[in-house]
């Protein structure tokens, strides 16, 4: 619960819980495509073909400079008034050069090919990725950091801040889905590789995003700043004081090696499915009930964080994604004898003589059963990562109140900006060391998967970098959690101490009505 004066604030209503959350959509769609189908499209002989360790390579480089302008970012839209608020700009303006970059990411205007500059021959698709993917997260930065934080801002209560974070998680988890369902769909039409994906909904992505932007902008509200102190605080001292907020930190730890494990699983799925399932033109089937599973687990896991706290949920969550991530590896080992009863021919042997001719035709060649029971398996493990989504970030807004509490400022753009900066810092060392671990063992990215270039030694040791090793770097979040001291009626006391200094200093907040200028000033 929250006291004082911000608790009037009116609870936001469902087209407002929606309109807030949309712009999620296709930025995780843009998300998925780029953690799951960047290696698929610039480093297979099917794509681009460029090397996948110095892929990944470019990626991490990439993001290390995107990384650092994010708490830029951040502390100039906490100090930022306007009379349209001190977030909304941010996304006017970023909204243009994120699309713009993501555009000419997946739809270069040229085809790649080996040049020579200073005597130096290289393929000119490596700095081409580098360049774009610098443009589309300068765009990106701009704009989701003071989203992230309006988002934290938009409610004081408890459990409306879960609420608020589990509708964006939906939205994205959505916005997933859209992505994983159409390369299934796009299947039965003939485009059964990653390139072909990728263009459908890059041009989706480009059209729906400035529609949801500025829905958002005009019909969710942004609350005026009330802050007991006046005096600005310097970056580096607000760095300093983020960090000295001990739940904060440990989320920030915690999302540190999560983001590790998450990205390594990301950058390999696709090899893993292609090269140890040998099912890579059935990927798309896979993601499509992969994200359906999540969808349908975030209220089960939201009911649970209202029963034992967000914390306690969490551990919950991790242990479960553990549990069904020591499969993989097993299922890459056994022969796929074991798994004849789950092929599509046995599964769809009830339809017509007609119909099953048809459809098995699309399968005909491809080992199905294997197939079918890993998406079973990770079914079970993906119920779990909308709780590792949605939980954290709204742990992240609740230690926001405990920094206003220390300081008298609202500094929600400094704390997700580090935060953001931390997943973006960790998921580009996530990509290059899952990358380049799987270079190490002897696995290659361009061979044929029927081929036997890589061995069974390679393919296993794949296996386990896809699943287990990633499990490990969440089970970091244990003891860190244990203990974790932020509960729900801790925030309640941190909350009127917050409303009694600001009756205190004479302040009172007060709404922007949607569609509406803010009276903040300049």
């Amino acid at each position: 619960m929250s006291t004082g004066a911000e608790s009037e604030r009116p609870s936001l209503t469902r087209y407002q819980f929606a309109s807030y959350a949309a712009p999620a959509m296709p930025l995780a769609m843009n998300g998925l495509i780029i953690a799951v189908y960047l290696p698929a499209v610039y480093a297979d002989a099917e794509g681009f073909g460029l090397a996948l360790g110095f892929v990944g390579f470019l990626v991490m480089a990439s993001r290390l400079f995107d990384g650092f302008t994010d708490p830029f970012i951040g502390f100039w839209s906490d100090r930022l008034r306007t009379k349209w608020g001190r977030r909304k700009p941010f996304l006017i303006i970023g909204t243009p050069i994120y699309m713009v970059g993501l555009w000419f990411l997946w739809i270069p205007p040229f085809e790649f090919s080996e040049v020579t500059f200073l005597g130096i021959e290289f393929n000119n698709g490596y700095p081409w990725l580098l360049g774009t993917l610098i443009f589309l997260y300068v765009g990106s930065t701009i704009k989701d950091v003071p989203y992230s934080a309006w988002g934290a801002e938009l409610s004081t209560r408890y459990n409306e801040r879960t609420l608020i974070m589990s509708w964006r998680e939906a939205f994205s988890v959505g916005g997933s889905l859209v992505g994983a369902l159409t390369p299934a769909i796009i299947f039965f039409w003939g485009y059964d590789k990653p390139s072909d994906a990728v263009y459908f909904l890059t041009w989706f992505i480009v059209i729906v995003t400035p529609i949801y932007i500025l829905n958002s902008v005009y019909s969710v509200p942004e609350y005026d700043v009330t802050e007991a102190r006046k005096a600005r605080i310097p970056l580096r001292e607000s760095i300093r004081v983020a960090w000295d907020n001990e739940p904060y930190r440990k989320l920030i730890i915690i999302f540190l090696f999560s983001t590790i494990g998450s990205a390594m699983t990301n950058t390999l799925s696709f090899f893993f499915v292609k090269h140890v399932l040998l099912a890579g033109d059935l990927y798309g089937f896979y993601l499509a009930p992969y994200f359906i599973s999540q969808i349908i687990a975030i209220p089960l896991w939201f009911a649970l964080s209202r029963r034992i706290g967000k914390h306690r949920a969490t551990m919950v969550a991790i242990g479960w994604y553990s549990l069904w991530s020591c499969f993989i590896p097993v299922i890459a080992w056994m022969d796929a004898a074991h798994f004849t009863a789950f092929e599509v021919g046995a599964l769809l042997s009830f339809l017509p003589e007609d119909s099953y001719a048809s459809t098995m035709a699309y399968f005909e060649g491809i080992p199905t059963g294997k197939f079918i029971f890993f998406i079973a398996v990770m079914c079970l493990k993906g119920s779990a990562i909308g709780a590792l989504s949605a939980l954290p970030y709204a742990m992240a807004a609740d230690v926001i109140d405990l920094d206003t509490a220390r300081t008298g400022k609202k500094q929600g753009g400094a704390y997700f900006s580090i935060w953001t900066m931390t997943r973006k810092l960790a998921y580009a060392l996530g990509l290059f060391v899952g990358a380049n671990a799987a270079v190490f063992i002897g696995f290659n990215s361009l061979a044929d998967p029927l081929s036997g270039e890589n061995s069974a030694t390679a393919l296993l040791g794949l296996a386990i970098l896809y699943s287990m090793v990633p499990a490990l770097f969440k089970f970091v979040a244990m003891p860190l959690l244990w203990n974790y001291s932020l509960t729900e009626e801790k925030l309640a006391e941190i909350q009127a101490e917050i409303a009694a200094r600001e009756l205190e200093a004479g302040v009172a907040p007060n709404a922007t009505a949607p569609g509406q200028p803010s009276p903040q000033g300049t």
